[in-house]
Protein backbone atom coordinates (compact mmCIF):
# COMPACT_ATOMS: atom_id res chain seq x y z
CA UNK A 1 0.00 0.00 0.00
CA UNK A 2 1.49 3.39 -0.77
CA UNK A 3 0.53 4.58 3.43
CA UNK A 4 3.10 1.67 3.61
CA UNK A 5 5.73 2.80 1.82
CA UNK A 6 8.84 4.39 3.48
CA UNK A 7 6.64 5.00 6.90
CA UNK A 8 7.44 3.09 10.11
CA UNK A 9 4.42 1.06 10.87
CA UNK A 10 1.68 -0.08 14.05
CA UNK A 11 4.30 -2.91 14.31
CA UNK A 12 7.41 -0.79 14.33
CA UNK A 13 5.71 1.33 17.26
CA UNK A 14 4.55 -1.93 19.04
CA UNK A 15 8.43 -2.85 18.98
CA UNK A 16 9.68 0.48 20.23
CA UNK A 17 6.85 -0.03 22.92
CA UNK A 18 8.11 -3.33 24.27
CA UNK A 19 12.29 -2.21 23.78
CA UNK A 20 11.72 1.07 25.59
CA UNK A 21 10.10 -0.26 28.57
CA UNK A 22 11.74 -3.46 29.29
CA UNK A 23 15.29 -1.18 29.00
CA UNK A 24 13.95 1.31 31.49
CA UNK A 25 12.65 -1.83 33.27
CA UNK A 26 16.01 -3.39 33.58
CA UNK A 27 17.76 -0.03 34.02
CA UNK A 28 15.50 0.56 37.29
CA UNK A 29 14.03 3.68 36.06
CA UNK A 30 10.45 2.54 35.89
CA UNK A 31 10.89 1.70 39.86
CA UNK A 32 14.13 3.85 40.90
CA UNK A 33 15.52 2.89 44.39
CA UNK A 34 18.27 5.43 44.29
CA UNK A 35 17.75 9.23 42.77
CA UNK A 36 20.23 11.79 40.72
CA UNK A 37 20.69 15.26 42.16
CA UNK A 38 17.84 16.52 39.88
CA UNK A 39 15.07 14.11 41.58
CA UNK A 40 12.89 14.94 44.22
CA UNK A 41 10.95 11.68 44.37
CA UNK A 42 10.78 8.17 42.79
CA UNK A 43 7.52 8.90 41.14
CA UNK A 44 9.01 11.89 39.12
CA UNK A 45 11.45 9.76 37.59
CA UNK A 46 8.91 7.22 36.70
CA UNK A 47 6.82 9.98 34.89
CA UNK A 48 9.60 11.07 32.75
CA UNK A 49 10.38 7.07 31.88
CA UNK A 50 6.87 7.17 31.00
CA UNK A 51 7.00 10.24 28.77
CA UNK A 52 10.22 9.26 26.88
CA UNK A 53 8.31 5.56 26.60
CA UNK A 54 5.06 7.35 25.41
CA UNK A 55 6.37 9.97 22.96
CA UNK A 56 8.21 7.87 20.50
CA UNK A 57 5.39 5.17 20.74
CA UNK A 58 2.97 7.76 19.87
CA UNK A 59 5.29 9.97 17.34
CA UNK A 60 5.30 6.21 15.16
CA UNK A 61 1.79 5.70 15.40
CA UNK A 62 1.45 9.01 14.72
CA UNK A 63 3.68 8.96 11.27
CA UNK A 64 1.97 5.89 9.87
CA UNK A 65 -1.71 7.61 10.45
CA UNK A 66 -0.76 10.77 9.49
CA UNK A 67 0.38 9.58 6.12
CA UNK A 68 -2.37 7.39 5.90
CA UNK A 69 -4.97 10.55 6.24
CA UNK A 70 -2.79 12.78 3.78
CA UNK A 71 -2.79 10.35 1.38
CA UNK A 72 -7.03 10.58 1.31
CA UNK A 73 -6.94 13.90 1.36
CA UNK A 74 -4.68 14.02 -1.79
CA UNK A 75 -7.23 12.02 -3.38
CA UNK A 76 -10.13 14.06 -2.45
CA UNK A 77 -8.44 16.99 -4.66
CA UNK A 78 -7.53 14.54 -6.97
CA UNK A 79 -10.96 15.85 -9.43
CA UNK A 80 -9.93 19.72 -9.06
CA UNK A 81 -6.36 19.12 -10.54
CA UNK A 82 -6.05 19.75 -14.05
CA UNK A 83 -3.44 16.81 -14.78
CA UNK A 84 -3.77 13.64 -12.75
CA UNK A 85 0.18 13.90 -12.65
CA UNK A 86 0.61 16.90 -10.83
CA UNK A 87 -1.55 14.36 -7.65
CA UNK A 88 0.43 11.87 -8.77
CA UNK A 89 2.84 13.59 -7.73
CA UNK A 90 1.92 14.68 -4.56
CA UNK A 91 1.22 10.95 -3.50
CA UNK A 92 4.77 9.83 -4.63
CA UNK A 93 6.17 12.87 -2.41
CA UNK A 94 4.18 11.42 0.30
CA UNK A 95 5.12 8.31 0.29
CA UNK A 96 8.63 8.69 -0.96
CA UNK A 97 10.18 8.75 2.40
CA UNK A 98 12.96 11.30 4.11
CA UNK A 99 15.61 10.29 2.20
CA UNK A 100 19.18 10.96 3.19
CA UNK A 101 19.33 14.40 3.56
CA UNK A 102 16.08 14.12 5.22
CA UNK A 103 16.94 11.73 7.71
CA UNK A 104 20.48 13.43 8.15
CA UNK A 105 18.79 16.51 8.55
CA UNK A 106 16.69 15.14 11.09
CA UNK A 107 19.37 13.21 12.77
CA UNK A 108 21.28 16.63 13.60
CA UNK A 109 17.56 18.59 14.66
CA UNK A 110 16.59 15.62 16.99
CA UNK A 111 20.08 15.22 18.52
CA UNK A 112 20.53 19.52 19.01
CA UNK A 113 16.77 19.19 20.58
CA UNK A 114 18.01 16.77 22.87
CA UNK A 115 21.30 18.22 23.92
CA UNK A 116 19.63 21.14 25.13
CA UNK A 117 17.62 18.99 27.12
CA UNK A 118 19.94 17.11 28.60
CA UNK A 119 23.97 16.38 29.33
CA UNK A 120 24.93 12.83 28.52
CA UNK A 121 28.17 13.15 28.79
CA UNK A 122 27.70 14.44 32.24
CA UNK A 123 25.26 11.31 32.62
CA UNK A 124 27.85 9.40 31.87
CA UNK A 125 31.18 10.54 33.65
CA UNK A 126 29.61 12.58 36.84
CA UNK A 127 26.13 10.55 37.77
CA UNK A 128 26.08 9.19 41.21
CA UNK A 129 23.32 6.71 39.60
CA UNK A 130 24.94 6.60 36.21
CA UNK A 131 21.73 3.27 35.25
CA UNK A 132 19.06 5.63 35.87
CA UNK A 133 21.02 9.43 34.44
CA UNK A 134 22.04 7.23 31.16
CA UNK A 135 19.14 5.51 30.95
CA UNK A 136 17.20 9.49 31.12
CA UNK A 137 19.46 11.13 28.57
CA UNK A 138 19.64 8.71 26.09
CA UNK A 139 15.61 8.31 25.60
CA UNK A 140 15.58 12.04 25.50
CA UNK A 141 18.04 11.90 22.67
CA UNK A 142 15.76 9.42 21.18
CA UNK A 143 12.44 10.96 21.48
CA UNK A 144 13.95 14.47 20.28
CA UNK A 145 15.37 12.07 17.32
CA UNK A 146 11.95 10.47 16.49
CA UNK A 147 10.45 13.85 16.93
CA UNK A 148 12.08 15.67 14.68
CA UNK A 149 12.23 12.80 12.16
CA UNK A 150 8.42 12.80 12.28
CA UNK A 151 8.31 16.34 11.67
CA UNK A 152 10.46 16.15 8.52
CA UNK A 153 8.21 13.81 7.04
CA UNK A 154 5.09 15.69 7.56
CA UNK A 155 6.91 19.06 6.22
CA UNK A 156 7.62 16.38 3.23
CA UNK A 157 3.41 16.26 3.01
CA UNK A 158 2.74 19.64 4.03
CA UNK A 159 5.34 20.71 0.70
CA UNK A 160 3.45 18.30 -1.25
CA UNK A 161 -0.45 20.27 -0.46
CA UNK A 162 1.36 23.13 -1.16
CA UNK A 163 2.46 22.02 -5.11
CA UNK A 164 -1.27 21.01 -5.27
CA UNK A 165 -2.30 24.71 -3.87
CA UNK A 166 -0.10 26.13 -7.21
CA UNK A 167 -2.21 23.61 -9.56
CA UNK A 168 -5.96 22.86 -8.65
CA UNK A 169 -9.22 23.93 -9.59
CA UNK A 170 -11.06 26.71 -6.97
CA UNK A 171 -14.25 28.59 -7.46
CA UNK A 172 -13.37 32.11 -5.31
CA UNK A 173 -16.80 31.75 -3.87
CA UNK A 174 -17.13 28.09 -3.16
CA UNK A 175 -14.01 27.41 -1.81
CA UNK A 176 -15.35 24.84 0.73
CA UNK A 177 -14.27 22.58 -2.20
CA UNK A 178 -10.80 22.40 -1.45
CA UNK A 179 -11.52 22.04 2.26
CA UNK A 180 -9.26 19.05 2.56
CA UNK A 181 -6.35 21.04 1.42
CA UNK A 182 -7.08 23.18 4.62
CA UNK A 183 -7.57 20.15 6.79
CA UNK A 184 -4.31 19.07 5.69
CA UNK A 185 -2.58 21.21 8.19
CA UNK A 186 -4.99 20.16 10.73
CA UNK A 187 -3.53 16.67 10.76
CA UNK A 188 -0.47 17.82 11.92
CA UNK A 189 -1.94 20.39 14.65
CA UNK A 190 -3.67 16.98 16.14
CA UNK A 191 -0.42 15.24 16.00
CA UNK A 192 2.02 17.98 17.78
CA UNK A 193 -0.93 18.94 20.20
CA UNK A 194 -1.46 15.01 21.15
CA UNK A 195 2.26 14.75 21.98
CA UNK A 196 1.85 17.62 24.01
CA UNK A 197 -0.82 16.37 25.91
CA UNK A 198 1.48 13.53 26.61
CA UNK A 199 4.11 16.46 28.97
CA UNK A 200 2.02 16.03 31.86
CA UNK A 201 3.21 12.16 32.71
CA UNK A 202 6.24 14.73 34.31
CA UNK A 203 3.80 15.79 36.79
CA UNK A 204 3.02 12.29 37.87
CA UNK A 205 4.24 13.13 41.28
CA UNK A 206 1.81 15.85 41.67
CA UNK A 207 4.91 18.77 41.18
CA UNK A 208 3.92 21.25 38.40
CA UNK A 209 7.45 22.17 36.66
CA UNK A 210 7.15 24.68 33.90
CA UNK A 211 10.23 24.02 32.52
CA UNK A 212 9.23 20.66 31.98
CA UNK A 213 6.65 22.30 29.07
CA UNK A 214 8.69 25.67 28.05
CA UNK A 215 10.86 24.05 25.59
CA UNK A 216 7.85 21.91 24.35
CA UNK A 217 6.14 24.93 23.54
CA UNK A 218 8.82 26.39 21.90
CA UNK A 219 9.04 23.61 19.15
CA UNK A 220 5.56 22.73 19.01
CA UNK A 221 4.23 26.81 18.62
CA UNK A 222 6.29 27.06 15.36
CA UNK A 223 5.36 23.94 14.29
CA UNK A 224 1.55 24.21 14.53
CA UNK A 225 1.33 27.89 12.79
CA UNK A 226 3.91 26.28 9.89
CA UNK A 227 2.28 23.19 8.83
CA UNK A 228 -1.27 25.50 8.93
CA UNK A 229 0.07 28.50 6.99
CA UNK A 230 2.91 27.17 4.58
CA UNK A 231 0.89 24.52 2.76
CA UNK A 232 -1.98 26.78 1.55
CA UNK A 233 0.13 30.19 0.87
CA UNK A 234 0.04 29.37 -2.95
CA UNK A 235 -3.80 29.11 -3.25
CA UNK A 236 -4.00 31.91 -0.82
CA UNK A 237 -1.92 33.66 -3.26
CA UNK A 238 -4.45 32.76 -6.35
CA UNK A 239 -7.25 33.48 -4.40
CA UNK A 240 -6.28 36.89 -3.59
CA UNK A 241 -4.98 37.71 -7.65
CA UNK A 242 -8.31 36.36 -8.57
CA UNK A 243 -10.18 38.35 -6.02
CA UNK A 244 -8.47 41.30 -7.56
CA UNK A 245 -8.54 40.94 -11.27
CA UNK A 246 -12.57 40.54 -11.02
CA UNK A 247 -12.44 43.99 -8.84
CA UNK A 248 -10.58 45.39 -11.12
CA UNK A 249 -13.01 44.43 -14.15
CA UNK A 250 -15.92 45.73 -11.86
CA UNK A 251 -14.10 48.66 -11.35
CA UNK A 252 -13.63 49.13 -15.35
CA UNK A 253 -17.27 48.39 -15.87
CA UNK A 254 -18.44 50.89 -13.13
CA UNK A 255 -16.14 53.80 -15.03
CA UNK A 256 -17.56 52.79 -17.76
CA UNK A 257 -21.15 52.82 -16.79
CA UNK A 258 -20.59 56.32 -15.09
CA UNK A 259 -19.48 57.44 -18.48
CA UNK A 260 -22.11 56.35 -20.28
CA UNK A 261 -25.21 59.15 -20.26
CA UNK A 262 -28.72 56.96 -20.26
CA UNK A 263 -30.96 58.06 -22.51
CA UNK A 264 -34.02 60.48 -21.30
CA UNK A 265 -36.83 57.56 -21.34
CA UNK A 266 -37.51 55.83 -17.76
CA UNK A 267 -36.43 52.90 -18.57
CA UNK A 268 -33.12 53.19 -20.15
CA UNK A 269 -32.76 55.21 -16.73
CA UNK A 270 -33.93 52.07 -15.05
CA UNK A 271 -31.55 49.94 -16.49
CA UNK A 272 -28.77 51.41 -16.25
CA UNK A 273 -29.31 52.19 -12.29
CA UNK A 274 -29.97 48.04 -11.80
CA UNK A 275 -26.69 47.15 -13.59
CA UNK A 276 -24.74 49.90 -10.98
CA UNK A 277 -26.67 47.90 -8.78
CA UNK A 278 -25.69 44.57 -9.76
CA UNK A 279 -22.06 45.70 -10.38
CA UNK A 280 -21.81 47.47 -6.78
CA UNK A 281 -23.34 44.48 -5.04
CA UNK A 282 -20.68 41.99 -6.66
CA UNK A 283 -18.23 43.99 -6.02
CA UNK A 284 -18.96 43.96 -2.23
CA UNK A 285 -19.20 40.46 -2.65
CA UNK A 286 -15.54 40.18 -3.75
CA UNK A 287 -14.55 42.49 -0.88
CA UNK A 288 -15.60 40.03 1.44
CA UNK A 289 -15.33 37.25 -0.19
CA UNK A 290 -12.41 34.96 2.33
CA UNK A 291 -8.65 34.39 0.89
CA UNK A 292 -7.78 31.55 3.08
CA UNK A 293 -9.88 28.21 2.25
CA UNK A 294 -10.31 27.82 6.27
CA UNK A 295 -13.76 28.43 7.53
CA UNK A 296 -15.01 28.77 10.39
CA UNK A 297 -15.50 25.24 11.09
CA UNK A 298 -11.88 24.19 10.26
CA UNK A 299 -10.20 27.54 12.70
CA UNK A 300 -12.32 26.55 15.30
CA UNK A 301 -11.03 23.23 15.46
CA UNK A 302 -8.05 24.47 15.53
CA UNK A 303 -7.85 26.79 18.44
CA UNK A 304 -9.37 23.95 20.39
CA UNK A 305 -6.22 21.79 19.55
CA UNK A 306 -4.03 24.55 20.27
CA UNK A 307 -6.09 24.93 23.92
CA UNK A 308 -5.96 21.57 24.84
CA UNK A 309 -2.72 20.76 26.36
CA UNK A 310 -2.19 24.38 28.21
CA UNK A 311 -5.84 23.16 30.06
CA UNK A 312 -4.03 19.94 30.61
CA UNK A 313 -1.41 21.58 32.48
CA UNK A 314 -3.55 23.96 33.97
CA UNK A 315 -5.09 21.00 34.68
CA UNK A 316 -1.64 19.12 36.09
CA UNK A 317 -0.98 22.21 38.43
CA UNK A 318 -4.98 22.44 40.14
CA UNK A 319 -4.16 18.78 40.98
CA UNK A 320 -1.07 19.80 42.36
CA UNK A 321 -2.20 23.09 44.43
CA UNK A 322 -5.31 20.17 45.58
CA UNK A 323 -3.02 17.48 47.13
CA UNK A 324 -0.64 20.03 48.56
CA UNK A 325 -4.34 21.79 50.24
CA UNK A 326 -5.35 18.05 51.01
CA UNK A 327 -1.91 16.85 52.61
CA UNK A 328 -1.66 20.25 54.58
CA UNK A 329 -4.75 20.28 55.66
Amino acid sequence: MWADRGAPGFGLAGLVLVALTSAYWAAGVLLPTELPHYATSARQITGMALLLISVPTYMLLAWAVGRRRSLDLVEQLRPLAPDPADVDAAVDRICSGLGAKGWALGTVLGLSFGLLNTEPLKAFSRSAVPEVDVSISMGQLFMWWVVALLLMDRARSARAFRDLGRVIRFDLFRLDTIRPLARAGIIDVVIVAGALLLSPLQSLDAEFRPENYRFALVVATPAMLFFVIWPLRPIHQRIQAERASRLAAIEEQLARLGETRPDASAGSVGANTTDLELLLAHRDRLVNARTWPLDLRLLSRIVIYLIIPPLAWAGAALVERLIDAALSG
